[in-house]
């Protein structure tokens, strides 16, 4: 301890102008002095005589102040017990931040892990420490140094594992938390710790009865946790899990495992594909170079996404023209205007970029799910991609990351729902599996599945046609098509779910763990689609529009039309048919009325009943008609009219490609491509459906007015033609007013679009015509 006798001691003066510079008590004054020093230095102050001296005065008791400081932080206790606040690095302000850093560089990834740390100084040597905490800290990566200075340097006396649903105040799967009591001290790794894990328990009563039963016990020394991989408090594996860790080595060595970019303004750079025009879109390019020659502007972009296997996903498109120019750029800028934020733009791996890897889905709450997508995907950090050394393992990495096995060992070493590269890259992987011929060509099978199953729908940029009309599965009806397309679909998961029980198998009996693990995969586990008849025909429905509006046809697979402003010439092109020879002709200006009357000849009941004559027998149609509407739940007008356009928003993720222009109270709606939209496109809406069809309604009012006079007509007649008047009447006032407040004005403005900029800023623009998108201004992510 500094001897502070003298109070003009220059230490003493040091000591007071850290304090006051970075208010650090703790760190400052705990190496400085001990009760005994705090005790004098505070009698020698209090017996001094300040009458005639201020100014020491003042000094005097700005150091009583920090000796106050120093009391409480000095003092350590044989029981130190605690229940500490939870607060994210990210979220912590900037003085913490750096105090954090500073201080506590070991569990600085949040304020509970630092009281941890914090309350270990304040128990004696061989004291106690009891703690309810989150349970982040047993098994993370970012933990790992301060986990394995707890295993070697003290000793777990018991803990109680209580996971998800802990207090009933607190529900979710995010907050897990653990209850434990530590001895201070280290018993030479020796000491039985018990463990009682109540992690399935639904609710705390369950838990506690399960604690009072002592269910699900475990007793084992902590320090048999350091010869695991990154030391996960893993207690409950078997002496045979636990040996998997000496017996194979982590997929790091055989992969390399890396996470992508960060755009730093997800808003100006990332797009769901179906939103630009496609000829901009760069796919399957192998590398960088080849990406930056192609003069392509966007490229498929790996975001991780929901729970999928094998094959899919592929939704985002990353602005990446010349080489990431414009991201690289916006990092320059923010460096240089001094703009450093965790949200910065950052380009980690290039090296890797387009390169052919596997993704997987960091946070989930269920299973690890990984992916084939093949070459040409950028990727970002919740995409993290693992891409193996040698093709031969391909097989080995992508098999074992989609086999219960992993999940099995992702929740020993991370059953915090966050499955990032650093732990996967510890998972022990048995290489060898890519020897055997029948489970290479397994695992090529799940893909294929994965990906035709995928490319059933349109919200797959590799969509070719609908499954309900395709060669093999469509029948003479409607019906008879979707029954066979139910029967491959089922054919499909029945086949797909004995594929990775096979796999499951494979490993398990690798590991030598056929005692605790079973490789039956449950029907709910496979990614694919299942048959419905309500989605299935609305998937119908809307392709049947895609095809109205020119974006797809019955003479040519795929995209047809999909680039800004495209016409009827570029459709013909893209055919290689002229109008006379095409089995379903689409809409002249791409404007298709949905109206609750066929008041027009190209209206989308009329062209949906059309395009079901062209697809199956004329005679079949009433058939079809019905089946629809049996599937829907209701008439099919009625259904475009009220339900399509929710579907399509759901299909598209509030960003559609056909938009709804609509009056407030839906007197008027038709529909509209975005990409073949023009300047004009309004102004053929107001001339060629809007105004006609107001004259039709003043006809038709007219005419009820000569109905409701005629007493020919039976009074039920003149009656419903008295309400039907009045239900004109409120139409055509509605709509007169709304074409003079939005319809007109916007039409004379002739306002241009541009499909880079994506959905949300165009469909903005004329919203004011348009059905309104919950939610659509909201900032993104």
């Amino acid at each position: 301890a500094l001897d502070l006798g003298e109070l003009f001691d220059p230490n003493l003066f040091k000591l007071l102008h850290q304090f006051e510079e970075s208010k650090n008590f703790g760190s400052l004054i705990q190496p400085c002095l001990d009760e005994r020093a705090i005790a004098n230095v505070r009698r020698t102050i209090e017996a001094k005589d300040h009458s005639d001296q201020f100014f020491l005065r003042e000094t005097h008791l700005k150091i009583l102040r920090v000796l106050e400081q120093a009391e409480a932080l000095t003092q350590r206790y044989h029981v130190v017990v605690a229940n500490p606040p939870y607060l994210k690095g990210g979220f912590m302000s900037r003085i913490l931040k750096r105090f954090s850093e500073e201080e506590y560089p070991q569990s600085k990834a949040n304020l509970y892990a630092m009281f941890l740390e914090r309350c270990l100084t304040l128990a004696v040597t061989d004291g106690l420490l009891a703690m309810v905490n989150l349970h982040g800290w047993m098994f993370t990566v970012r933990y790992e140094k301060m986990r394995k200075r707890l295993l070697k340097e003290t000793t777990f006396i018991t803990m109680t594992h209580l996971g998800a649903n802990g207090f009933d105040e607190i529900s979710g799967e995010v907050v897990q938390t653990t209850a434990f009591a530590l001895r201070n001290t280290e018993y030479n790794g020796v000491y039985p710790t018990e463990f009682f894990r109540l992690v399935d328990g639904k609710d705390e009563a369950e838990k506690d009865v399960a604690l009072q039963a002592r269910q699900n016990r475990h007793s084992i020394s902590c320090s048999r946790f350091l010869g695991i991989e990154g030391a996960p408090m893993a207690y409950w594996l078997s002496d045979t899990s636990r040996s998997a860790f000496q017996r194979f080595r982590p997929i790091e060595h055989y992969a390399e495992i890396r996470a992508g970019l960060q755009s730093g303004d997800n808003q100006t750079f990332l797009r769901y594909w179906h939103e630009v025009q496609f000829s901009t879109v760069g796919l399957g390019f192998s590398s960088r170079a080849n990406a930056a020659e192609s003069g392509k502007k966007w490229f498929p972009h790996n975001k991780g996404g929901l729970y999928r296997r094998w094959y899919g996903n592929g939704e985002y498109l990353l602005l990446w023209e010349n080489d990431g120019e414009a991201i690289k750029a916006r990092k320059t800028a923010d460096l240089e205007a001094g703009r450093v934020t965790p949200n910065n733009a950052k380009c980690w791996n290039q090296d890797y970029y387009f390169l052919n890897g596997f993704s997987w889905t960091a946070l989930s709450t269920g299973n690890m799910s990984a992916r084939d997508n093949g070459y040409g995907y950028l990727f970002d950090t919740k995409g993290q991609t693992v891409f193996p050394h040698e093709t031969q393992n391909r097989a080995a990495v992508l098999g074992y990351l989609n086999s219960s096995i992993s999940t099995f060992f992702l929740e020993a070493l991370s059953p915090t729902l966050d499955f990032n590269g650093g732990t996967v890259g510890k998972l022990p992987l048995p290489v060898e599996v890519s020897e055997d011929a029948r489970f290479v060509a397994s695992v090529q099978e799940c893909v294929s599945i994965a990906r035709a199953d995928w490319d059933n729908f349109e919200t797959s940029w590799d969509f070719r046609d609908q499954p309900l009309l395709r060669p093999g599965l469509k029948g003479a009806t409607l019906e008879a098509s979707w029954r066979n397309w139910e029967a491959q679909s089922t054919a499909a998961i029945r086949r797909m779910q004995e594929l990775e029980t096979e796999n499951n198998r494979l490993f398990i009996d690798v590991y030598g763990l056929q005692g605790e693990l079973q490789p039956e995969v449950p029907e709910e586990q496979i990614t694919l689609a299942r048959p419905d008849q309500r989605k299935d025909i609305a998937a119908f429905l809307s392709y049947a529009t895609g095809c109205m509006m020119g974006r797809y046809s019955l003479d040519q697979p795929g995209l047809i039309l999909a680039n800004a402003g495209d016409t009827l010439e570029n459709y013909y092109a893209k055919v290689g048919k002229s109008s006379g020879d095409l089995s379903f002709q689409p809409d002249s200006d791409g404007i298709i009325p949905v109206l609750d009357g066929e008041w027009f000849e190209d209206d989308i009941v009329a062209r949906s009943r059309e395009f079901l004559r062209v697809c199956f027998p004329a005679s079949s149609l009433n058939t079809d008609l019905a089946f629809i509407e049996t599937a829907l739940g209701k008439d099919l007008r009625k259904y475009f009219c009220s339900d399509f356009y929710k579907d399509h928003l759901q299909t598209y993720k509030k960003r559609p490609i056909y938009w709804l222009v609509q009056s407030p109270k839906k007197g008027f709606a038709c529909l509209i491509y975005l990409h073949r939209y023009t300047k004009d496109t309004l102004n053929q809406v107001l001339n060629n459906y809007f105004r006609p069809y107001l004259q039709k309604l003043e006809a038709r009012l007219a005419q009820l007015g000569l109905d409701q006079l005629n007493d020919d007509l039976p009074a039920r007649e003149r009656t419903s033609a008295r309400k039907e008047a009045e239900k004109i009447t409120k139409v055509l006032k509605e709509c007169q007013a709304w074409e003079q407040d939005a319809l007109l004005p916007l039409a004379q403005q002739r306002i241009e679009l541009d499909l880079d900029d994506g959905v949300k800023v165009n469909y903005l623009k004329l919203q004011d015509v348009l059905a309104p998108i919950p939610g659509l201004a909201a900032k993104e992510d």
